[in-house]
């Protein structure tokens, strides 16, 4: 073989072989052009949790409009499929999606939803050597999936409960207004790990702050939150912190504006899926929340992505930046390793630092953790200073309180990681 490109060298003049040269590289950039990475979203798209699932599926895909438009050598598709918040339709999507060649898997909806998506991905992957998937979570924020669960398999893009809790309850130690917490979750992993974590951080931070009251409610199918409510307000508490979402937050929120409770709620999803609307003028000053999302200072590749997800939705929100960083991280990690392959992306994508939405973010190479901003954030009227933008098409918006940097709530290494082999 040598003998024969050594042959067809003598034959060529230094323009010529210069000319082949640039013409394999124009190919091969070419090839990498034709790389289209499918994305299976697995989502709520009817059901209780509807709304979640539509925005999240939303924000994807004006995320993936903004990385295809400036991105030559790769593309994502979105291929949208409805869980309808079960579990064993996640799995049954996974199975049916994984036979028909897809390799990337987004979404979940619940932790319970993800916790069996990531079982499921475990087992297949053992089985499939050479054909592997990718799951990359920006939502289900348990921590035991970087910790106890932890897969190479896996990603999270978002800050998960107890990274959240500790931030929020770091801004509560300077809130002397904040004397009696109530807590209310839904009884569920996720909901529990809210609960334990506000507790421990609470009485660390601040022992002086009393729990007056903790609640857990089935999730999903509470149509009625006025009884929880008046609990609450029979507990004389201040303040309420909950991790409730879609649903379960709004009609909380409801039913704590038709009964007249004048408490602050310190929330993980206040910011969208109908929880501004539902408070409106009420929440002013008391609907407050731990966020990695600032609508009021938009740097260009967030902002590209904003305009497109509103002039599509006007009267919904982006609510949190674990897509968008999720579908660039990716792709950045796809170029760096020259590969669409699951398992070269992912060593690609351990340790991988950027430019996130809000300041650098890092994936955490040892748990697949992402490390990023957060924002602690109050409901207030625009000013057109800092509350530049309402949301959900009313005149009010979500003031920044502070910013906590991405260093200062960096989880403790708990994963013990099974690597496979290069």
């Amino acid at each position: 073989m040598n003998q024969l490109l050594n042959f067809v060298k003598s034959l060529l003049s230094q323009h010529q072989i210069a000319l082949c040269a640039a013409l394999w590289l124009a190919l091969a950039s070419d090839s990498m052009a034709q790389q289209t990475m499918r994305l299976a979203v697995v989502e709520p798209l009817s059901g209780p949790f509807q709304s979640q699932g539509e925005t999240n599926l939303r924000t994807l895909q004006a995320s993936v409009d903004e990385f295809n438009s400036r991105s030559k050598d790769l593309k994502f598709e979105v291929v949208a499929f409805d869980a309808k918040g079960k579990a064993q339709e996640a799995i049954n999507i996974f199975r049916k999606a994984s036979e028909s060649g897809i390799r990337y898997f987004v979404g979940g909806g619940s932790s319970a939803i993800v916790s069996g998506l990531i079982e499921n991905i475990n087992t297949y992957n053992d089985r499939n050597p050479g054909r592997e998937v990718l799951y990359l979570n920006h939502q289900a924020i348990d921590p035991a999936f970087t910790e106890a669960q932890c897969s190479f398999w896996h990603f999270r893009f978002d800050p998960h409960v107890r990274m959240r809790m500790f931030a929020l309850a770091s801004h509560i130690t300077r809130d002397k207004t904040v004397n009696k917490v109530y807590l209310i979750n839904q009884d569920y992993s996720f909901g529990q790990q809210v609960e334990a974590s506000a507790k421990s951080y609470l009485s660390a931070m601040r022992p002086d702050v009393a729990i007056a009251g903790e609640e857990r409610h089935p999730i999903g199918s509470i149509k009625d939150f006025s009884p929880y409510v008046a609990k609450i307000k029979a507990s004389g508490a201040d303040t309420v912190i909950t991790g409730n979402f879609g649903q379960d937050l709004v009609l909380l929120i409801k039913a704590a504006k038709d009964i007249g409770l004048k408490v602050k709620f310190y929330t993980y999803y206040g910011n969208a899926l109908g929880a501004p609307t539902a408070v409106g003028l009420a929440g002013v000053g008391a609907l407050r929340l731990i966020t990695t999302w600032e609508t009021n200072a938009l740097p260009p590749r967030a902002k590209a992505i904003y305009d497109n997800f509103k002039s599509r939705y006007p009267k919904s929100d982006i609510f949190h930046t674990g897509v968008i960083e999720m579908v660039n991280m990716l792709g950045e990690a796809a170029k760096k390793a020259g590969s669409i392959d699951p398992k070269s992306v992912a060593f690609a994508l351990e340790g991988f630092k950027t430019q996130g939405a809000f300041g650098e973010v890092q994936m955490r190479a040892a748990d697949h953790q992402l490390l990023a901003p957060m924002f602690i954030q109050t409901f207030e009227a625009t000013d057109g200073r800092k509350v530049k933008f309402g949301v959900e098409g009313l005149p009010y918006g979500f003031r920044t309180d502070a910013m906590i940097p991405a260093n200062e709530t960096e989880p403790i290494m708990a994963c013990q990681m099974q690597r496979p082999a290069r």
